[in-house]
C-alpha cells in the first residue's frame, strides 16, 4: 500500500513539473516573423548562400586557383579557369574563374571554401531563401553569385 501512495505522489510531482513549465510560458508574449513582408533577422555568423567578392575596382576576387574545391569535402563546387588577357580583364590576377558553380543539394555549409580562399573571394552570405521545387534550381553559376557592380545601397528601413 505504502508503494501504490508513493507512486501516486511521484506521479502528480512529475506532472506538476511537467504543467509548471506550461502554465509559465502561456501568458508571454509570442515571437513572430512576418516572414515575406519583413526580412528575417539572422546572427552575423550565419552562413548563408555564398557570395563572389569583387575589389574595390571592379574586379572579380576569384583566381581561379580550385583551394576552395579542394577543400570542400561535400564536393560541391565545380570551377573552370581562364587566363585574363588586357583586351579582356575579368580579374585582376593572371586567371579568373570561367566558370563557378555550386551544388546546393549537396553543400553542407561547412565554410571550408571560405577559409580556403586565399584572396577572400568567396564568403557566406546571408540569404536564407533556398528551398526551391525543383533540384536542378539548387545549381548556382557564378552570375547568381557574383556580387552586384556598382555596389548596391543598404536599405536601412527594411532592418527591424
Amino acid at each position: 500500500m505504502a508503494s501504490l501512495i508513493q507512486e501516486v505522489g511521484e506521479t502528480f510531482v512529475t506532472l506538476f513539473k511537467g504543467f509548471s513549465v506550461t502554465l509559465r510560458t502561456i501568458f508571454r508574449p509570442t515571437t513572430t516573423e512576418n516572414f515575406p513582408e519583413v526580412p528575417p533577422s539572422v546572427q552575423p555568423r550565419y552562413r548563408g548562400i555564398h557570395v563572389l567578392q569583387r575589389d574595390e575596382h571592379g574586379y572579380e576576387k576569384c583566381v581561379g586557383c580550385f583551394l576552395c574545391a579542394a577543400a570542400c569535402p561535400a564536393n560541391c563546387i565545380y570551377i573552370e579557369a581562364a587566363e585574363n588577357t588586357d583586351a579582356n580583364r575579368i580579374s585582376a590576377g593572371e586567371r579568373y574563374a570561367k566558370v563557378y558553380n555550386i551544388d546546393y543539394s549537396r553543400c553542407i555549409f561547412c565554410g571550408y571554401c571560405v577559409e580556403a580562399c586565399p584572396t577572400d573571394a568567396i564568403t557566406h552570405g546571408h540569404s536564407i531563401e533556398l528551398a526551391p521545387y525543383d533540384i536542378n534550381s539548387l545549381l548556382y553559376r557564378k552570375e547568381q553569385l557574383l556580387e552586384p557592380w556598382p555596389p548596391q545601397a543598404v536599405n536601412s528601413s527594411a532592418k527591424p
